[in-house]
């Protein structure tokens, strides 16, 4: 009788299992299929897409494949389960077979990035990535220390700063050289059935009002914040592989200081945070008028201020501690405030006190890296263009660990060390254990 109850429990379970997978189709694992090809230019080259690396991660649990194209650009992946995936792909074409297809010397291998944020099920059909290969850049983001320090035992978010180097073989001046931030999407779950929304979630920049221009996704970003490096133009000399420390506040924060409202503020571990007190440049926002600045955004007069151009309504120039930021780097000798403003593509009407951000062409900029959440389920939409960042860094610890996010060396000619730049942070970038403004870290 046992016997006959449990076959039928069996039984009736193994029923259940299959009428759940026909209700819930999504549960079945997928194949998916991508074609790799290049975009209009690289193709008129003849490049193979051949051996073409496509990584998809799964934003939910993390979980990554891999794999290579064939000639003709195809890759297929099987037993995929069905969710939202990001997909990145990249190519590396060696300097002398880029040099043979275009036709001039090249000294550097030339990378191509292809990326992708997709929600992948048996629906979905074959998807394309189009290659596409940016600016190396001179001026490059080498360090980024966003994270910050323990939040009850370090300084916070105070002590944040950015490390830019000089990547090129000749003396570069850091005059009017423009750090901007990148406004984008803040969180995960935005509605794509909305057309303001592009299926990655992220801002669809062609449906902004007063928008006219098919290619305001690919071939712009928009600032939220720019400040500049001061200077007559041949005022700031930073030599072949140097660097210039940017900081939040320019501070020691290992010691004791008084903040703007008269309290004495200290950290009860100052190994936790950095000595800050001998950047080259800081950003503070006291001078500005109308703005209640924040009583930890002290002057140090020791210091130059960078020159704040275009701001929202930020109180501090303060890095997402979690990581959802993008940085930029550009030299433009036009004013700022002649370039075309949009607010953000949610936005139906313009009013006096709508929010609007600096539309920036990509070809001005020097180098963009793309900063991500740690945790994978909490990332937000990417939010550079794949030929500036096909991929994005973070630290390991995450939010005030002490940690930052530093760019790998790529070789060294004549003891100067050239940074890597494929435009892929992902490949770029990897975590310091600890914040280092020396100048002389490196990986």
């Amino acid at each position: 009788m046992k016997k006959k109850q449990l076959l039928s429990i069996l039984f009736l379970s193994i029923a259940l299992l299959s009428a759940c997978k026909k209700d819930n189709p999504e549960a079945e694992a997928i194949s998916i299929s991508f074609h790799v090809k290049f975009d209009e230019q690289a193709a008129a080259l003849g490049l193979s897409p051949v051996n073409t690396e496509v990584t998809i991660t799964n934003q939910t649990n993390g979980l990554s494949n891999k794999a290579k194209t064939d000639a003709s650009g195809n890759v297929k992946f099987d037993s995929i389960i069905p969710g939202n995936y990001t997909v990145v792909s990249s190519l590396t074409i060696s300097a002398a077979d880029y040099s043979i297809a275009s036709g001039s010397l090249t000294q550097e291998d030339v990378v191509f990035n292809a990326n992708l944020n997709q929600f992948l099920n048996k629906t979905t059909g074959n998807l394309e990535l189009v290659l596409k290969t940016g600016r190396l850049g001179d001026w490059l983001l080498k360090q980024i220390y966003y994270g910050g320090s323990h939040n009850i035992n370090g300084a916070i978010f105070r002590d944040q700063f950015l490390e830019i180097y000089n990547n090129s073989n000749e003396v570069m001046y850091a005059d009017s050289l423009y750090i901007g931030l990148v406004v984008g999407v803040g969180n995960t779950n935005s509605d794509i059935s909305r057309s303001w929304f592009l299926p990655s979630g992220q801002y669809n920049w062609t449906d902004a009002l007063n928008m006219n221009n098919a290619k305001a996704n690919t071939d712009y970003v928009y600032l939220t914040t720019a400040v500049r490096i001061p200077g007559n133009g041949k005022q700031y000399p930073v030599q072949p592989g140097a660097s210039i420390i940017v900081a939040q506040n320019a501070l020691n924060h290992k010691v004791p200081y008084t903040d703007a409202n008269g309290k004495a503020i200290s950290v009860k571990n100052p190994e936790l945070t950095v000595d800050l007190s001998k950047a080259d440049f800081e950003v503070y926002y006291g001078d500005l008028a109308g703005v209640n600045r924040l009583a930890s955004d002290i002057d140090n007069p020791l210091v130059p201020n960078l020159d704040v151009v275009h701001r929202i309504s930020d109180r501090d120039f303060i890095l997402d501690n979690n990581g959802r930021e993008a940085i930029v780097l550009f030299k433009t000798t036009a004013n700022l405030n002649s370039f075309p403003k949009f607010p953000t593509p949610d936005v139906k009407t313009i009013t006096s006190t709508t929010s609007q951000y600096i539309q920036m062409p990509t070809s001005i900029l020097t180098d963009g890296v793309e900063i991500a959440y740690t945790l994978e389920t909490k990332r937000v939409p990417h939010r550079l263009p794949a030929t500036i960042d096909a991929g994005f860094t973070f630290t390991a610890g995450g939010p005030y660990s002490s940690q930052s996010v530093i760019r790998k060396t790529s070789k060294t000619v004549n003891g100067r060390r050239i940074l890597k730049d494929s435009n892929n942070s992902s490949l770029d970038f990897e975590s310091l254990t600890m914040a280092d403004p020396s100048k002389m870290a490196f990986k």
